[in-house]
């Protein structure tokens, strides 16, 4: 199960985790209604994780599956730093007493963060775009603005980058091998891979029913 901001969002992260788990392919199921978390807290978070459990039960119902794994992003729209790890502990503590098999998937800063680690993929989507050479081998969770850089700097003249883009461009990480690679670092895009092996060693592999 997928929950995540918004369309772009849940295809981006329905490509990296079946690239992670080819178990998944054909498998995952999204829920469409956005669940902010990140800023809930308490009684708040609760109910939200809550509502979030039993929309996916429901769905899983419908689709008379089993609730496998489920996985939630949002966006820390924020650089790298000590929100993170307590946003992401927070949420991730309430998600698991809820659902068990959860994993919150807290992308610092953006998604924008992790296409910055495949140069090679964003080339090969739109042949005029290019990394500046400072943003290579950084941690790009560090990045202020990792949006403004793929549009006003990758993405310069007739051919910028929009947000419907980021799926595509995972699909061209993916096609290239180069998913695997990263030119530099984003903690959360690690913790998302971990979490994804996780998910398809303890609860998919060679489950299919």
């Amino acid at each position: 199960m997928l929950a995540g901001e918004d369309r772009n969002d849940r295809r981006s992260l329905r490509v990296l985790l079946e690239a992670a788990c080819p178990d998944m392919r054909g498998r995952i199921v999204e829920i469409n209604d956005p669940m902010p978390l990140r800023q809930a807290s308490g009684a708040n978070l609760s109910d939200r994780v809550g509502r979030l459990a039993r929309l996916a039960r429901a769905r899983a119902a419908r689709e008379n599956a089993d609730l496998a794994c489920v996985f939630v992003h949002e966006d820390l729209d924020a650089a790298d730093g000590d929100e993170y790890l307590q946003t992401r502990k927070r949420v991730q503590k309430a998600l698991e007493a809820e659902l068990g098999t959860a994993h919150y998937v807290l992308a610092v800063a953006e998604i924008e963060a992790w296409l910055l680690l495949f140069p090679e993929a964003l080339a090969g989507l739109v042949s005029s775009w290019s990394v500046p050479k400072k943003y290579l081998h950084r941690d790009t969770g560090k990045l202020s603005d990792p949006k403004r850089i793929l549009m006003r700097e990758v993405g310069s003249g007739s051919r910028r980058y929009r947000e419907s883009d980021a799926p595509d461009v995972l699909v061209k990480a993916v096609e290239l091998g180069c998913h695997t690679t990263p030119v530099g670092t984003n903690r959360s895009w690690v913790q998302l891979h971990a979490d994804a092996v996780d998910c398809c060693r303890e609860h998919l592999k060679g489950n299919r029913g």
